[in-house]
């Protein structure tokens, strides 16, 4: 089972294109997306996704109530974080700004905010950060691919 990963396209709609293109090349059953969409028409770009789309808002998601209207028009899931998802009998905790006082015993730990891709092993937990997927303060602009079977996490350049 394959989950795209992205985090962090504040606005960049190019960046925020290439991505869906390819998470589109992957038979994925769900994208997760850790905030700061900022704009509704940035989370629309989305809808041409060909998985199911999860995300939290994050700290510069100041338009909530038409993210909201975005989402619950596509049938998507967004809300504050954490959210808690399970995939494969795996559990997953998604966040924006990571929170280790309200993390649980789950799997999986998704996050971003930090804008460094970044994954590490924390007891029983996988902790997952995809990175900037805007390339504005690293200018490196990464997502993130996990194959829960294989236990494996590639980050692709976009």
């Amino acid at each position: 089972m394959l989950l795209g990963i992205i985090s962090d396209t504040h606005d960049h709609i190019e960046k925020v294109k290439k991505a869906i293109e390819i998470f589109n090349q992957y038979n994925l059953t769900g994208v997760i997306h850790c905030g700061d969409f900022v704009a509704p028409f940035t989370l629309r770009e989305f809808v041409k996704l060909k998985a199911k789309f999860y995300g939290v808002f994050g700290n510069c998601d100041g338009e909530k109530e038409g993210l909201l209207k975005v989402a619950k028009e596509n049938n998507f899931i967004l809300c504050e974080p954490p959210l808690e998802l399970v995939f494969n009998n795996k559990k997953f905790l998604i966040f924006h700004k990571l929170k280790k006082e309200t993390i649980k015993n789950v799997d999986y730990i998704v996050y971003g905010h930090t804008h460094q891709p970044e994954i590490k092993k924390e007891k029983n937990s996988v902790f997952i950060n995809p990175g900037e997927a805007c390339g504005l303060l690293t200018e490196k602009a990464t997502i993130a691919i996990l194959d829960i079977d294989k236990k494996e996490i590639k980050f692709v350049e976009i």
